[in-house]
């Protein structure tokens, strides 16, 4: 991975398009980091459900963080909100299912003990 400084911050090139890294109105690294670790874990779940042959209608994920009042305002917590919307779905076992996103979302790891990472789940019957 390289990234390029520009005239407003770094840009990441990659097969995959372009990614600029600053404070003046795109990606900031904070943006980056909470959307990692979500990503992650959206990730995971989705690889969950699928494996288990669950079919859904929506997965959203939603974000909250906090971050210390004192410099270096390094993130404290993030919160992960998914909502699962779908038909009949069999919440008890998507719950328990739940419970297997944050050990294995390798994201979430490597930011233990640092940084809190919450994970919630709202079912949504369609």
């Amino acid at each position: 991975m390289t990234l390029v400084s520009d005239s407003k911050g770094l840009t990441f090139n990659s097969s995959h398009g372009n990614l600029k890294i600053n404070t003046e109105g795109d990606f900031t690294p904070g943006d980056l980091l909470v959307t990692s670790v979500a990503g992650c874990s959206g990730l995971v779940f989705k690889k969950i459900l699928a494996n288990r042959g669950i079919s859904y209608d929506e997965l959203r994920v939603d974000t909250t963080h906090k971050r210390a009042d004192e410099k270096p305002r390094r993130f404290t917590q993030i919160t992960i909100h998914m909502t699962l919307k779908g038909h009949g779905l069999d919440e008890k076992l998507i719950q328990r299912l739940f419970t297997h996103v944050y050990p294995n979302c390798t994201i979430a790891q490597s930011v233990k003990g640092a940084i809190d990472v919450e994970e919630e789940l709202e079912i949504v019957e369609d």
